[in-house]
């Protein structure tokens, strides 16, 4: 099944990505620089996907929204960034959340830059002194093109 975006915004330049990369301190995946190219931000249809949490069971969950940069308040991926990089592991950004709150995480591990989903029900604990870990990030796909094919029409 193809995988349309809709509701998506204004295409956002080479610069402003660039600066964003700067920012951040590591360069985006290209599949999902053009994609933020072509897109910056928007819902997919079909939005819902699978993985296995940390016990080997099958769960899923869909996208609610892509994040883009500079043009919506509340689902900035600079904002979001700011927001998450000390809650999230190291070497992961945010690039779309579901509708409870959760997160789909891309790897900036470029050999490797394969698409997570972050339960924030189960985050580390700051106030106990608990860093982010991979306990509460689960395998959804190995790359940006493969997520977007995997997206299905599901009740989740």
């Amino acid at each position: 099944m193809t995988t349309k975006i809709i509701d998506f915004k204004t295409p956002v330049n080479e610069g402003l990505i660039s600066d964003f990369e700067q920012k951040i301190g590591s360069s985006l995946p290209n599949e999902y620089r053009l994609f933020l190219e072509k897109y910056n931000g928007g819902y997919p249809e079909p939005s819902s996907f699978q993985f296995f949490d940390s016990d080997n069971i099958e769960d899923g969950s869909s996208v609610d929204r892509f994040l883009s940069l500079g043009c919506e308040k509340y689902h900035d991926l600079n904002q979001y960034f700011i927001n998450y990089k000390d809650r999230i592991p190291p070497n992961f950004l945010p690039i779309a959340h579901d509708p409870g709150g959760n997160l789909i995480l891309i790897s900036l591990n470029h050999d490797k830059p394969a698409i997570f989903f972050w339960d924030h029900e189960f985050e580390a604990d700051e106030d106990e002194g608990e860093l982010p870990n991979m306990s509460n990030v689960h395998f959804i796909s190995h790359s940006f093109p493969d997520f977007l094919k995997r997206l299905c029409k599901t009740e989740i």
